[in-house]
């Protein structure tokens, strides 16, 4: 028994010091969860300004990614299930085209997390950020039915040494840009002061 109570103690420091029982005492959403519940967000109320013509019984709708992004994958994700939501058929695959009247076309202009912290600060102020460009076109008629431009962005408070524990390593757009103050930032002005104050000296004991 006693054997036994050891075993239990000790498996419950090992828990308690291991990297998944601090990251699970971390009450911060992580750089993943962030940006999905942006992108959830901004496109849900995109998405509510959208429509498309009257007469058109169960439309279906191609998505369209423009331009390259590690992200692509996951915006596109969202616009499908928010149309799926919303009762419209979609088509991902470009051989499906020729059946979608309407192409939602999106491009990402930006997405990140970035960091800012002091010189002993124990908290960074993060923010993360997207805008997005949303198109919906008619290939029928070649007109433009709908677009909007969304940006996004959002600032929470945590603490610096769990930033590492909160982006996400398998994405680059997850990743957290720390931006911290150094002490050049302090020294050079000061440098500058005195090197002029030495100047404005000699120009006026000399005169």
């Amino acid at each position: 028994m006693a054997c036994c109570s050891i075993f239990r103690l000790i498996f419950v420091i090992q828990f308690l010091v291991s990297p998944c029982a601090v990251f699970s005492d971390v009450q911060y959403p992580s750089n993943m969860d962030l940006l999905v519940e942006m992108i959830e967000v901004a496109i849900g109320e995109a998405l509510d300004e959208m429509t498309v013509p009257d007469e058109v019984e169960s439309p279906v709708i191609f998505i369209a990614k423009e331009g390259k992004h590690d992200a692509n994958w996951l915006v596109e994700h969202v616009l499908a299930e928010r149309l799926l939501n919303r009762g419209f058929a979609v088509a991902l695959d470009s051989t499906a085209y020729d059946g979608s009247r309407f192409r939602l076309s999106f491009r990402i202009l930006d997405m990140g997390i970035i960091a800012r912290s002091g010189l002993r600060g124990k908290y960074a102020d993060r923010q993360s950020r997207i805008t997005l460009i949303l198109k919906l076109n008619d290939e029928l008629s070649h007109t433009v039915l709908w677009q909007d431009e969304i940006t996004r962005v959002s600032s929470d408070r945590v603490p610096k040494k769990n930033l590492n524990l909160l982006q996400h390593s398998d994405h680059k757009f997850a990743k957290t840009e720390l931006e911290e103050q150094s002490w050049n930032k302090f020294v050079e002005p000061m440098v500058v002061s005195t090197v002029l104050g030495g100047l404005m000296y000699l120009f006026f004991s000399n005169r």
